[in-house]
């Protein structure tokens, strides 16, 4: 039985901009002011090492949002997370076949609560770097997973739109594939 590792963003997720982007252009807001955060603070949430709620407060009024944390959030998820379902029906299907297939992601706690929500039933489990205390780029990420699963290394595929995501994993025994689109990533299951 094989199993897949499967990244969120890029992937099951679609995403032509980065939040950051999309708030910067349709608030008026220089990007400067923005990747300040995700690029300092995001990261330690993305660890579960702090809590995003608290981070965004001071920042809030330097990005002109007058409404609460809890609004932003909002706004933010729901213009943030749409759906790939081209590649969740690629995956039901996987997983009709006998694939295990595990959602393996960097996120703080409140996306990946609001992912979870709306992915868990496509997936055998989903793992959320805010959970496991480390992210994609730290081999103890990848260790925590194999051992949760029970699963050797070798019998681990991982998928991710991002190439330097794959090393760490390369380095473990885990074979890496670099997702490209819906199309590839079901051919390759094919032969």
């Amino acid at each position: 039985m094989k199993t897949l590792l499967i990244d969120a963003d890029g992937l099951v997720i679609t995403r032509p901009k980065y939040f950051s982007k999309v708030y910067s252009e349709t608030h008026g807001i220089p990007l400067k002011i923005l990747t300040e955060f995700f690029e300092n603070e995001f990261r330690i949430c993305q660890t579960g090492k702090a809590d995003l709620k608290e981070q965004l407060k001071p920042y809030l009024p330097k990005w002109k949002w007058k409404k609460s944390v809890e609004d932003f959030l909002e706004y933010w998820f729901t213009t943030d997370v749409i759906l790939n379902q081209k590649m969740l029906d690629i995956i039901d299907l996987l997983r009709k076949k006998g694939y295990k297939c595990y959602l393996a992601s960097d996120q703080e706690k409140y996306r990946a609560a609001y992912i979870s929500n709306h992915l868990k039933e496509h997936f055998d489990g989903l793992f959320f770097s805010c959970d496991l205390g480390y992210k994609k780029s730290e081999q103890e990420f990848f260790e925590e997973i194999i051992r949760r699963i029970q699963t050797k290394p070798e019998d681990i595929e991982f998928w991710d739109d991002e190439i330097e995501n794959t090393q760490v994993a390369v380095n473990l025994g885990i074979k890496t594939k670099l997702y490209i689109d819906p199309e590839t990533f079901e051919k390759s299951f094919s032969s």
